[in-house]
């Protein structure tokens, strides 16, 4: 699977797959799902009763004048309704305990196999879409357990008890009955396949909406200070307005056919009833009681006909959310080894051996690069944007599989490595620095409990970010992505970061370019001890940090056009020439 097939996770429901996907769950909590079942079961047998108990209090009790049979029967009928009352109410805390523990382990599966798909895919893929996937659609799932399964499952075996009841009393009323509803259940089936692409429509739409604004909060300074609110707006807006006509849309298709059910239903049903037991009424075959049975049973099988409805409506919309769930785990893990699983181990080189990379096929970034890094040696990468730097360190990485070529870790190819223990070996040091959120500690270890503060202590005094080596500054709570501190002192805790886990490769792609002057003149003095005994793999526009690396590479159009030291590319290679004089007019001489 190439990148671009990656970033492409549109799919059709399929009903099988996302029952498989549920299975496991169900037999894991079986125990909560059958007392729940069993719930049910009791409230459709009670709210099947009561109506008998009033056909014998109106049939036998009242005309006998049987004051002791009547009292005793509406206690009957009480109870009924009071222990109805208490099944509902368990049926709903068990089944909503039994949706919480499946949606609560479904999320976490969804995002442990996401911390395993490959970088390519999160490049391509917004992060709202992918929150609204996690959360929203979840949520929507969860639903299927708790409320809707109750009210699913209830009227089922409501509408089936009815039905059986009725055939037991009269085998042509319950005919009557079966015909109509079988026709119409059929014509819904059709409606129902042909609904369920407005709901997905609806979801993605959705998707967008929470797309636009993760990214317009995250990017509110920028917004504000090019003054693009009504921009920002009007984008956002188009968006919102784009789901509310597919919704009202498919709202109007829902609903005015639930409408006409409601209709059919309560018009023809009730009328069938007079029809066909008003004539046996008058002439002694039947009793009034037996028409009180009938007319309760229609007004209760309307009101579950009317809700089975909208569950399926639901369930498709929840089968829509569990297609986009299982989409999500259907996603390929990171393959780019063969299976031989290699233990790395870096002693003498890394080469890049004619390689060639594409994001998108053929639209190539890297042409035939070709450099060895020798262990313990410092190289730069310089070279203006898009000449394919970061990219090539990326690929070291491991983040994307090349086309063409060979990288070659002390002779072994790259993809015959554990991926996992090779970038265990990697210091990875980003000019967009991310923090998560917690204290100053937790994010310099990244969790690492095995990692003790004095040896994050170090690490901070080492890359000259003392500030924070305190006790009480190490406990400082950062606000999302940092925010409450500088960039520069950002860019100080991901060296402490690199430097703690004691990398065997250090890569810095554009490291000290949001650092003041003075800070990277403290962390030049300090680059000769951070980086003693490691190989260095270093990307720079400020040419100040890379002037005595052992191997300078200056790439352009993703090829390499000169390589040397700083000494050697100001002589032979003009383009390093003039960028040399635009950053230090006077010489680069002490």
């Amino acid at each position: 699977m190439n990148n671009e097939d990656i970033g492409k996770i549109k799919g059709k429901v399929n009903f099988r797959q996302n029952l498989k996907l549920l299975l496991p769950y169900l037999l894991r909590e079986w125990k909560l799902f059958g007392i729940g079942l069993l719930a049910m079961v009791l409230v459709s047998v009670a709210k099947l009763i009561d109506p008998l108990i009033l056909a014998h209090i109106i049939d036998v009790s009242v005309p006998q004048a049987d004051t002791a049979d009547m009292l005793h029967y509406a206690g009957l009928f009480v109870g009924v309704v009071l222990l109805s009352g208490f099944l509902t109410w368990a049926q709903i805390v068990l089944l909503s305990r039994l949706g919480l523990r499946i949606i609560t382990e479904l999320k976490g599966r969804v995002f442990k196999h996401l911390m395993k798909v490959p970088v390519s895919f999160f490049d391509q893929r917004p992060v709202g879409d992918l929150i609204a996937r996690v959360e929203n659609d979840s949520e929507r799932i969860r639903t299927l357990f708790s409320d809707l399964s109750v009210r699913l499952i209830g009227n089922i075996l409501f509408f089936i008890g009815i039905v059986i009841v009725l055939g037991l009393r009269s085998k042509a009323m319950a005919w009557g009955f079966m015909v109509p509803l079988t026709v119409l259940s059929i014509s819904f089936g059709f409606f129902f396949r042909y609904i369920v692409k407005f709901y997905r429509q609806v979801r993605e739409r959705y998707s967008q909406v929470t797309s636009l604004l993760t990214e317009y909060i995250q990017g509110m300074p920028i917004v504000q200070i090019f003054n693009k609110q009504s921009d920002v707006r009007a984008k956002l807006d188009k968006a919102s307005a784009s789901k509310r006509d597919l919704e009202t849309r498919t709202g109007f298709l829902e609903y005015g056919v639930q409408g006409f059910f409601i209709f059919v239903v309560n018009t023809a049903l009730l009328g069938l009833v007079i029809v066909m037991l008003a004539p046996k009424i008058i002439d002694g075959t039947y009793t009034i009681g037996s028409l009180i049975v009938f007319t309760q049973y229609i007004m209760r099988i309307t009101w579950p006909l009317i809700q089975l409805l909208e569950n399926f409506m639901q369930m498709q919309r929840s089968f829509v959310s569990m297609t986009r769930i299982q989409e999500l785990l259907d996603l390929p893990e990171e393959d780019y080894h063969t299976g031989e699983n290699v233990q790395p181990e870096f002693k003498q080189e890394i080469e890049f051996r004619h390689v060639w990379f594409a994001y998108e096929a053929e639209k190539w970034i890297l042409r035939d690069v070709s450099f060895k890094v020798q262990r313990g040696s410092q190289i730069a990468l310089v070279g203006p944007s898009g000449s394919g730097k970061t990219t090539t360190i990326s690929l070291l990485c491991g983040f994307y599989p090349i086309q063409k070529g060979e990288i070659l870790i002390d002779g072994i190819d790259i993809k015959r490595l554990n991926l996992k223990e090779w970038r265990q070996k990697i210091g990875l040091i980003l000019q967009d620095i991310f923090l998560f959120p917690g204290n100053v500690l937790e994010n310099v270890r990244i969790y690492n409990d095995q990692i003790s503060p004095e040896a994050v202590k170090r690490s901070l005094e080492a890359v000259q970010a003392k500030k924070f080596a305190e006790p009480e500054q190490m406990e400082k709570e950062l606000s999302e992505r940092g925010q409450n501190i500088s960039q520069g002192e950002r860019q100080l805790l991901s060296f402490a970061r690199a430097m703690v886990y004691d990398p065997e490769l250090v890569i810095m792609d554009e490291a000290t370019s949001s650092i003041d002057s003075v800070t990277e003149a403290r962390i030049q003095k300090s680059m000769e001890t951070l980086l003693a005994g490691k190989t260095a793999m270093i990307i720079a526009h400020r040419l100040s940090s890379v002037l005595k690396a052992d191997n300078i590479l200056y790439m352009e159009d993703g090829r390499i056009i000169a390589s040397g030291r700083h000494e050697q590319l100001i002589k032979i290679c003009p383009a390093y020439q003039h960028l040399v004089k635009l950053q230090f007019p006077g010489g680069t001489d002490e």
